[in-house]
């Protein structure tokens, strides 16, 4: 995999100057392949070795003025931001892409005289497809609504890529790991999905969220989709050690990340080729002879299904020839909202494609439909509702349904003091859990558990999830809460190894989902309940395992409406292993409505007490009277009926805070009770 950062500028007061010593992330993102996929390594050194040797055969010389056309097809994943990048700016960066290829940019006039000779125009080019893979017209984007736009180098986030034989596919992201700015692994290295060119949406083109300095990622990275490495070898980093990228007419070379025209590093009088597009030096303008020789014989050679794309048969298939431009749209919106039954929600439409003049908005669980272009329901029903956006124009219709909106259920919904273990129909209309984009999330298992015989986990060993996965309680209300309310749960974790760093992370709301507030986090070692690394699939926890976790909410009393989500992340750069999760709880003291003709002459004395508890009724006393005993989680301690007189002996209970609930048909109080 090559993973590099080609150019980074600041600006100040109209100048713009070069950072030096910028970051390559080839070695690190090819060590991922090979832990992802051990017979990379194998393919890889041989694909080197075989490309190195026909370079340099003059009978594979390609002499013919064939110039070989390649469709291409971006994927914008994005999550509504500047990521999004326009229609404009793609357009822009075919026009650079096809420039520098064919030698038509302007700064070829400044290449240095020992050079000039060298630049080819590598008879290349490249256009947008305008038929899909099932021969459906498209504009050669496709935009979708995703956190992949946070991009991991996984082949589980490769969801999009059409078929590598008939199409160049270039990602758009919003963010990479380690600084990249792009990178794609050589032909025929890694699966056909994760056979594509990813790179920063501010590294396309030169207008838009991008600019001139950053517009030639694009060429660098096309160069390796076509098996060029980088001047100076594919075993380590620029400015490290001298190498040779098996091409005849590029010299062995440092590798620069600065412009240095006149470098003779590794060979006494020899000139190193700076200015080439595959260096990381920022003047960047040429490939040379050699070079091209080198991309044309990946493509005559087949590398990857190479040599099917440029043929006649796949420039029609693909649109390129005889080009559709009536296209209809295709649905997008956003995704992975949070409400509350009763509320109204709206949505953003993303379509593209085509111009839409048409939406229906609608879910089962709505009251309503939708014709606007960011459409409005109204949700009726708790869980996770399906949607559905209809879209269509004077050439077609599309539509796209996401099960994606969670539901909380309304006011009152959760029980105080009522353990959820997950003993019953898990998830449910109160009880949430979210559905992830790929692998599974949390399930009920029916094999272990804290306590009872039931939990809820998820299987990150087998079927790791590519992103965040929650559990969403209902609404609880603590508006009338004597005691300190606390949000409890247990869990069992087990890390793979040192490396794994899932996480587990706790948040609250009291707007129904719009905001979260963390309550808790953990993560990699400091998650783990076992203490010791399991390489195979952790699927029994022990009774020692489980830990118990109890958050405060003393902040959170007085609020009507308070929801749950429990989050576990898995680790970005691999499965770890399995987590459970029992008995989640919210408890609390609960001061309930008191009738004053039964319960309001009860005493009770002496109030703070060392060891007893004293009642004495007043005259409208009724003897269907309960009272109990609990101390401040709300577990009942003791448990009796009134009498003229009764008396609690509390004397072996610890100093703290206990509640005397007094009930009857006709009301109840609590009474807080200090001993001390």
């Amino acid at each position: 995999m090559k993973k590099i950062l080609l150019y980074s500028f600041l600006s100040f007061g109209g100048i713009v100057t070069a950072q030096e010593g910028l970051k390559c992330g080839f070695l690190e993102a090819n060590e991922y392949l090979f832990k992802e996929d051990p017979t990379a390594k194998q393919r890889f050194d041989k694909l080197i070795q075989e490309a190195n040797n026909q370079a340099n055969n003059s009978s594979q010389l390609k002499t013919t003025a064939t110039t070989y056309t390649i469709p291409v097809v971006f994927h914008i994943l994005h999550l509504g931001g500047s990521e999004n990048i326009s229609d404009a700016q793609i357009n822009d960066a075919m026009v650079i892409l096809n420039r520098d290829f064919s030698k038509k940019n302007a700064d070829t006039t400044s290449i240095i005289a020992q050079y000039k000779p060298l630049a080819a125009d590598c008879q290349i080019e490249f256009k947008l497809a305008t038929l899909d893979e099932n021969g459906v017209c498209t504009n050669g984007i496709t935009r979708h609504y995703t956190p992949n736009t946070n991009w991991v180098p996984s082949g589980g986030f490769y969801l999009y890529t059409w078929d590598r034989t008939k199409y160049l596919n270039i990602y758009v992201v919003k963010t990479m790991q380690s600084g990249a700015a792009g990178y794609t692994y050589l032909p025929g290295t890694a699966s056909a999905n994760s056979d594509a060119i990813v790179v920063l949406h501010n590294y396309v083109g030169s207008i838009g969220t991008s600019n001139a300095f950053t517009s030639r990622t694009l060429t660098h990275e096309t160069g390796h989709w076509f098996n060029l490495q980088h001047v100076w070898g594919s075993t380590n980093n620029p400015n490290v050690a001298c190498g040779d990228d098996g091409v005849s007419d590029t010299p062995v070379t440092k590798g620069h990340t600065n412009c240095s025209l006149n470098s003779a590093v590794c060979t006494s009088g020899v000139v190193e080729n700076v200015q080439n597009y595959m260096e990381y030096a920022y003047c960047s303008k040429m490939f040379t002879i050699g070079q091209k020789t080198r991309m044309h014989n990946c493509i005559i050679g087949g590398i990857a299904g190479r040599d099917n794309l440029s043929t006649n048969a796949n420039l029609i298939a693909t649109g390129v020839i005889n080009p559709n431009s009536n296209c209809a749209p295709k649905a997008e919106f956003i995704n992975s909202p949070v409400t509350c039954v009763g509320n109204t929600f709206s949505f953003t439409d993303y379509s593209y494609n085509g111009t839409v003049t048409n939406w229906l908005w609608s879910s089962p669980s709505a009251a309503n439909t939708s014709t606007a272009q960011n459409g409005t329901l109204t949700f009726t029903a708790s869980g996770i509702a399906s949607v559905k956006l209809k879209v269509a124009n004077a050439f077609g219709v599309d539509s796209i349904t996401k099960q994606v909106l969670i539901v909380l259920a309304g006011p009152n919904s959760g029980t105080l003091n009522i353990t959820q273990g997950f003993e019953t129909v898990f998830p449910d209309s109160n009880w949430i859990a979210t559905i992830p984009q790929y692998g599974g999330g949390f399930i009920t298992n029916t094999v272990t558990a804290a306590t009872g015989t039931n939990c809820a986990w998820v299987n990150n060993f087998f079927d790791n999830p590519n992103g965040p996965v929650s559990i969403y309680s209902p609404n609880y209300n603590l508006q009338n809460i004597l005691n300190v309310p606390q949000f409890s749960f247990k869990y069992a974790y087990s890390q793979q190894n040192a490396s794994n760093n899932d996480a587990l992370k706790v948040f609250a709301s009291i707007n129904c989902g719009s905001t979260w507030t963390q309550l808790y986090a953990k993560s990699g070692a400091q998650l783990s309940t076992t203490g010791t690394f399991l390489t195979s699939a952790y699927l029994n926890p022990q009774p020692s395992e489980w830990v118990t976790e109890v958050l405060n909410l003393a902040s959170y009393v007085g609020n009507p409406m308070v929801a749950f989500k429990i989050e576990f992340t898995p680790f970005a750069s691999g499965p770890g292993n399995n987590i459970f999760i029992d008995d989640i709880n919210v408890s609390g003291i609960v001061s309930v409505k008191e009738n004053n003709s039964v319960l309001s002459g009860v005493e009770v004395f002496p109030n703070p007490t060392t060891g007893m508890l004293n009642f004495k009724v007043g005259t409208a006393y009724n003897k269907n009277v309960k009272v109990q005993l609990l101390n401040s989680l709300g577990q009942i301690l003791m448990n009796d009926d009134l009498d003229q007189r009764l008396s609690f002996n509390i004397q072996n209970y610890p100093q703290g805070i206990y509640f005397v609930k007094l009930s009857s048909s006709e009301g109840s109080k609590m009474l807080k009770i200090i001993k001390e």
